[in-house]
């Protein structure tokens, strides 16, 4: 079924060149992201490191670091993927500092309403959170964000770029055949279905190395034996519906 839907698909001119304008435009969009953001990718983790301790407890928004203590007044747990945890500090001046986590450890899974822990602000948000000898960062610390970015592009712009050639290959083959349309063939269909199982499951790898944290080089670790093999077995799968296509069927009766 999965097969007989991107053959249809590239059927159609419309649909196909809609495509390739899909693919063109995440690849696009990838290339501007790593081009204008991974040079500076770690400007702000930077300027957070190297940032001062401030003098007096900041007024407004600063560039340097203020440590001060805070009570635990609310905390929402989701135990959902996708969705931060949530605590809420208030100050001794009794102003509530809304707080989220990426993860639940090693100071959120402690925390019960009531506790005092020291947190350290940066910019006017609640960057790192103290307390029984442990810190952990919120959702507000600064990130790297050039790891982030390249595993996007290693996950959207291979297939991307794979797409663009499918279409480009149909489009160039119904142009050629024109006068006596036919249907894509089986390397076109399977490609087009090769990009876009590289692409879901480049989605996947990420979670299979949570643990190594965000890290380019596990993620492709993972992304490039899995393509390969995606690869090869498309390979293999074209090769026989050939040969099948170009066998001459055999009478029934002889």
């Amino acid at each position: 079924m999965a097969n007989a839907s991107l053959a249809g698909l590239l059927r159609s001119t419309i649909a196909t060149v809609l495509t390739l304008l899909v693919g063109a435009g995440l690849v696009a969009l990838m290339v501007g992201l790593v081009a204008t953001e991974v040079p500076d990718g770690n400007r702000d983790l930077d300027a957070y490191k190297a940032a001062p301790r401030c003098p007096s407890a900041p007024a407004e928004p600063a560039e340097c670091r203020w440590t001060q203590e805070f009570t635990v007044s609310d905390i929402r747990l989701t135990y959902k993927r996708g969705k931060l945890d949530r605590a809420t500090l208030t100050d001794a001046n009794g102003a509530k500092w809304e707080t989220a986590y990426t993860t639940t450890g090693p100071v959120l899974d402690d925390m019960d309403k009531g506790d005092r822990l020291t947190g350290t602000i940066w910019r006017g948000r609640v960057t790192e959170v103290a307390m029984n000898g442990d810190s952990q960062d919120t959702e507000a610390a600064p990130d790297d964000l050039r790891a982030r970015i390249l595993i996007g592009a290693l996950i959207v712009i291979p297939p991307g770029l794979l797409i663009m050639a499918v279409c480009v290959w149909r489009l160039g083959d119904k142009w050629t055949h024109r006068r006596v349309p036919h249907d894509p063939t089986h390397g076109m269909t399977a490609t087009l279905g090769l990009a876009m199982t590289i692409f879901f499951g480049g989605l996947v790898c990420p979670l299979l190395v949570s643990s190594a944290g965000e890290n380019l080089w596990p993620v492709a670790a993972v992304w490039l034996p899995m393509t390969a093999i995606m690869t090869i077995a498309t390979r293999i799968y074209v090769v026989i519906k050939r040969a099948r296509s170009t066998t001459p069927k055999q009478p029934a009766f002889q």
